[in-house]
């Protein structure tokens, strides 16, 4: 039923597209979008939003959910705690003036989260050591006002810089009272009003990389505090540790541990750049997704040491694209999409002016199609056209959402053009031309160059257009540091 629904809306798409993104959310009958699977530990607090565009109001329904667990009909906000174990398939309705659409929705209730890689915004690119409670509450009304909760972002993270001078007496983390004036747990609580989920940024040594209090020696009070405020993110750094491989899996274990104890739902973000290859421990630790690279800046090449362009992060991927499963994700760092050089970390004041549009197309493309975290960096609240169709891409979300979190294949290199596979859950497969060189390419796709035994359906999910089937070839004009995505399906 789903892809019968994005069918039926890619015909409106056409037509809304000239209208700007807001058209082509909020017109037409409801269509799903986001995971199709999402999981929770036993006993600890849920809150899934059922992400969905069409013409509002929308009323959303749900049958078979497990008990413990009800759906706001005006907001599709599910929320409750379930206390046994198990695999629940739920059929959510949304029906508005225009129809109405069902999906199932499966809910692993058990020892995983993040089953899909998350989906959401982080603070540090853009404000840095700016970010207070009033930029969290605008950020969160932002992600709801600009439909990306309703395609499938969930987190509204903040990193470092929320800390006191100190932490309290008895050892527990205390916000700085001056920027959250009203506390966290006031905080998460806003932010889990709009269906959204609220991340905090710690370190595994006693200083976080700007210098406030860290979390080594403190994880069980840590873990504890930020289950009370109701946090459901940690991003966790590895400034002053000694660097030693040893010393990281312990430490991050030690927290991993703390944090399944918290008795909360937390979603542990290991953030060590890469040193000593967090993609094979990271799951031992109680990891979701590490870091596999020093920090993103907004340029598409160069860079030095720990100020890493788009295009060696790329590389760097390549090397590593098979490590990855469902709750335990490869993470290349935050999407730099939209930036433009702005961003106080990521523009270093002017010393990066930024990337183009079609670069900051490829950054998203490659990140979807690896099954990369997609967390957004960038102002929300000031978001041009051009970087919310990037951002809110629904075609785009899907083949990272996919529920079957396949690793992707690079699986040609030859005259510039990298090509990419990634297999999906219902048989299909997502595909990516990536142009490296700044000259435009011409390509020909054939099945042979997919490996595939079979030809199939091929469509431009950029474009939002049918390109007919993949019989002998299909000739590709890709333009410089662009990547066109496409959907092969009905591969007979």
């Amino acid at each position: 039923m789903r892809f019968y629904l994005i069918a039926l809306f890619s015909l409106f798409s056409s037509i809304l597209f000239a209208g700007g993104t807001d058209d082509l959310l909020y017109k037409g009958p409801p269509v799903f979008h986001g995971p199709t699977v999402t999981g929770n530990f036993p006993g600890t607090e849920f809150l899934f939003t059922v992400p969905a565009t069409g013409q509002r109001p929308i009323t959303f329904s749900a049958l078979q959910l497990p008990t413990g667990l009800s759906v706001d009909a005006t907001t599709g906000i599910i929320r409750g705690v379930v206390h046994e174990k198990g695999t629940y398939t739920a059929t959510i309705t949304a029906s508005n003036a225009l129809g109405k659409s069902e999906e199932v929705l499966k809910i692993e209730i058990g020892d995983k989260l993040c089953l899909t890689p998350a989906m959401g915004w982080n603070s540090w690119n853009v404000f840095t050591n700016t970010l207070d409670e009033k930029l969290v509450m605008e950020i969160a009304d932002a992600m709801v006002s600009s439909g990306m909760r309703d395609v499938g972002y969930q987190y509204i993270n903040m990193d470092d810089y929320w800390h006191d001078s100190t932490r309290a007496t008895d050892g527990s983390p205390v916000a700085n009272p001056k920027k959250f004036p009203h506390g966290i747990k006031w905080l998460s609580d806003y932010v889990h009003a709009r269906g959204l989920k609220l991340g905090v940024y710690s370190d595994a040594g006693d200083k976080t990389c700007g210098k406030c209090f860290g979390g080594f020696q403190h994880e069980e009070i840590d873990a504890k505090v930020y289950a009370d405020w109701g946090v459901d993110l940690l991003k966790y750094d590895f400034c002053f540790v000694p660097w030693k491989k040893s010393e990281a899996i312990a430490r991050y274990k030690k927290m991993g541990e703390a944090l399944k104890g918290s008795g909360r739902s937390v979603v542990y973000s290991i953030c060590n750049w890469g040193l000593f290859k967090p993609w094979e421990w990271g799951p031992e630790v109680g990891g979701n997704y590490w870091r596999t690279t020093p920090d993103i800046f907004d340029l598409w090449r160069g860079g030095i040491p720990f100020m890493m362009s788009t295009m060696r992060i790329i590389k760097r991927q390549n090397k590593i694209l098979e490590y990855g499963t469902p709750g335990h994700w490869n993470d290349p760092d935050m999407l730099i999409v939209g930036n433009y050089g702005k961003g106080k970390a990521t523009g270093r004041n002017g010393m990066f002016k930024g990337m183009t549009d079609t670069e900051y197309q490829s950054h998203m493309s490659l990140w979807a199609i690896m099954n990369a975290p997609l967390l957004s960096s960038c102002d929300l609240r000031n978001m041009n056209e051009a970087t919310k169709n990037i951002l809110l891409n629904t075609e785009i979300l899907a083949i990272n959402q996919d529920e079957a979190g396949k690793p992707v294949q690079l699986v040609n290199k030859k005259n510039g053009i990298w090509l990419y596979k990634k297999v999906l859950q219902d048989g299909s497969c997502a595909v990516a031309v990536f142009n490296t060189s700044k000259k435009e390419k011409k390509f020909e796709l054939t099945a042979t160059s997919l490996q595939l035994n079979a030809a199939g359906n091929v469509r431009d999910v950029w474009k939002h257009s049918d390109l007919g089937m993949l019989n002998k070839q299909i000739l590709l004009t890709v333009q410089g540091h662009e990547t066109i995505v496409l959907k092969i399906s009905n591969i007979q």
